[in-house]
C-alpha cells in the first residue's frame, strides 16, 4: 500500500442505506491497514438524510416525503437535514487523518478542522472548472456562491446574513462528516444539475430562508457527475498533498455490483 496515494471509486447511483454499510466496512478495513485512503464517488436516489443535529421541524412529516418518492434516512454524520438525488455529486472520503499532514501534538487529537478546510478547497476548485466561484464562509458549513462581490474573502456568517436572506448568497455544496477514531466517512455533496425543489420542502442545513443553487442554474452547464467526481478526488488529493490514484482503489472489492 502506497501511503502517498488517494484512490477513488465511482459507484454510480446507490441507495443510501447500502452506502452506509459500505462505509462502515471500509472504515474498519482502513483502520486495519487493508486498504489505502480512498474516496467513494456516487449519486443517490432522491433521499433526505437526517444528521445528528437534525430536529423534527426541519423535515416535517417523513411519510409525506416518502409518499412523494423521497426516501428519509437517519445518518450518523454531523449536520442537519439535506437532500441527495440524481445530478448531485456525493463524495465519501475514507481517510486516516492521523497520517495526513501535520497533526496536533497530542497523540489522541487529529486536525478535523484542517481536513474540513481541505474539503472546502477541493469543492471550490472543482466548481471552478465549470466557471462557478465557490467560497467558504466562516461560521457556516459547506460552499457558497453568489452575485459579484457578495461574498468577500473574509466573509463571516454575520457579514453575509442579509445576502443569504435576499438570495444574493446561495449554497451550492454541503459537508456532513463523521470521524471515528481518526478515520473519516460521509463527506460532501455538490449540486451539479439536480432538481432543487426538494430543498424547498425542508429547512436545508438548518438555515431558514437559505437558497440552494447548482452549477447548471448558475452557468447553464450540466457537468457529468462521474467527471465532476474524479475532478473532486484529484483536487482533494492536492489539498491533502497526496497523489491521486490513476484509477479505482483497493476498496473496489467491496464496491457493490452495478
Amino acid at each position: 500500500m502506497t501511503r502517498t496515494e488517494l484512490g477513488w471509486d465511482w459507484l454510480g447511483i446507490r441507495p443510501y442505506p447500502e452506502t452506509l454499510r459500505l462505509q462502515e466496512d471500509l472504515v474498519e478495513r482502513r483502520r486495519a491497514g487493508e486498504i489505502e485512503d480512498t474516496v467513494l464517488l456516487l449519486e443517490h436516489p432522491s433521499t433526505y438524510t437526517l444528521g445528528r443535529r437534525s430536529t423534527p421541524g426541519e423535515i416535517g412529516d417523513p411519510e409525506r416525503h416518502r409518499s412523494a418518492g423521497i426516501d428519509v434516512c437517519e445518518t450518523p454524520r454531523g449536520g442537519g437535514v439535506t437532500w441527495h438525488g440524481p445530478g448531485q455529486l456525493v463524495a465519501y472520503p475514507i481517510i486516516d487523518l492521523g497520517r495526513i499532514g501535520s497533526q496536533p501534538d497530542s497523540a489522541v487529537r487529529i486536525d478535523v478542522a484542517g481536513f474540513v478546510a481541505a474539503l472546502e478547497r477541493a469543492m471550490a476548485a472543482s466548481l471552478g472548472e465549470w466557471g462557478v466561484e465557490g467560497r467558504a464562509i466562516d461560521g457556516l458549513t459547506g460552499i457558497w456562491t453568489g452575485d459579484p462581490d457578495s461574498i468577500p474573502t473574509d466573509a463571516t456568517a454575520e457579514l453575509v446574513a442579509d445576502g443569504i436572506a435576499a438570495g444574493r448568497v446561495r449554497k451550492i455544496g454541503s459537508i456532513g462528516l463523521r470521524v471515528s477514531r481518526g478515520i473519516t466517512s460521509h463527506g460532501i455533496s455538490l449540486n451539479l444539475s439536480c432538481d432543487l425543489e426538494p430543498f424547498e420542502q425542508v429547512t436545508a442545513c438548518g438555515i431558514e430562508g437559505c437558497r440552494v443553487t447548482s452549477v447548471e442554474l448558475e452557468t447553464g452547464i450540466s457537468p457529468e457527475t462521474e467527471e465532476a467526481g474524479v475532478a473532486f478526488a484529484k483536487n482533494l488529493a492536492e489539498a491533502l498533498e497526496l497523489d491521486p490514484s490513476a484509477g479505482p482503489s483497493a476498496a473496489s472489492d467491496l464496491t457493490p455490483n452495478p
